[in-house]
């Protein structure tokens, strides 16, 4: 089982809602961490390597208040990490998770359809389709109560509106198209079931990140900070309801198309 950096979860405010981010050492997952302490909701979240500097960072955020952040490793890399993690939360008596983003993702540029090696595409794949699905079905089928589930997607993930001039995005649009297909059928299947957990996609928009600091050969417009990006995703994510479930939105709050 997975080591907690903290070794208890102290519940204070009962009218603040519980939030699970996963993949939360850096950029937009940071940033939900960041905002939802100031928000006082209650927080579960994930680094991949407790030991890097980013993992360090995101304890600063936190600081000694125990009873409002806990933070676990999760690699959504290895079946055996999202296991681990899964147990861990689950084992914590009365956990209900109102909102679980699932943030992690890689973006390794240049990765063209013409270029791109096994390895590069297989990456990309297992980072940001396969390891986010497997970790949502692991909490889905928890005794956990989930309201919802949301899906860090983007707009290169589109098939409807292809972004031609995205070169060397290949295999990052195509791990986010797959991604957005997974979480259909997630949402599907779980409306067959009965089940009112709600799966949402989300564009963040064009973010200045570390993962987005690469140079490219066209203009990219609109750009915006973690800080504004976050804001918005929270209203957005908290405005939608079981009706919203397997849809795509931006954080502008506008419906995306597939």
């Amino acid at each position: 089982m997975a080591t907690s950096l903290i070794p208890d979860v102290l519940y204070g405010n009962q009218a603040s809602t519980t939030w699970l981010i996963v993949g939360a050492s850096r950029g937009i997952g940071l940033e939900f961490v960041r905002q939802l302490l100031r928000r006082e909701e209650r927080i579960l979240a994930t680094v991949r390597d407790p030991n890097a500097w980013h993992a360090s960072g995101l304890w600063s955020q936190v600081g000694s208040d125990h009873g409002r952040c806990q933070m676990f490793v999760c690699d959504v890399l290895s079946e055996a990490s999202i296991t681990n993690f899964v147990a861990e939360i689950a084992a914590i008596p009365g956990l209900k998770l109102d909102y679980v983003v699932i943030n992690a993702g890689v973006l390794r540029y240049p990765n063209r359809a013409t270029e791109l090696s096994f390895e590069e595409f297989a990456f990309h794949l297992h980072t940001n389709t396969i390891g986010p699905i497997i970790t949502a079905q692991k909490l889905l089928k928890t005794a956990i109560p989930i309201g919802t589930i949301v899906f860090m997607s983007s707009d290169s993930g589109s098939a409807q509106l292809f972004r031609e001039m995205e070169d060397g995005f290949a295999a990052y649009a195509a791990s986010k198209a797959a991604l957005n297909q997974m979480l259909r059928h997630m949402a599907a299947e779980l409306k067959r079931n009965d089940d009112d957990t709600i799966i949402l996609a989300m564009h963040p928009g064009e973010v200045a990140t570390e993962m987005s600091n690469i140079d490219v050969a066209w203009q990219v417009d609109g750009i915006i900070t973690p800080e504004q990006s976050v804001a918005s995703m929270i209203n957005v994510i908290q405005s939608k309801g079981l009706q919203h479930s397997g849809t795509f939105w931006t954080w502008e709050n506008r419906l995306y198309p597939w």
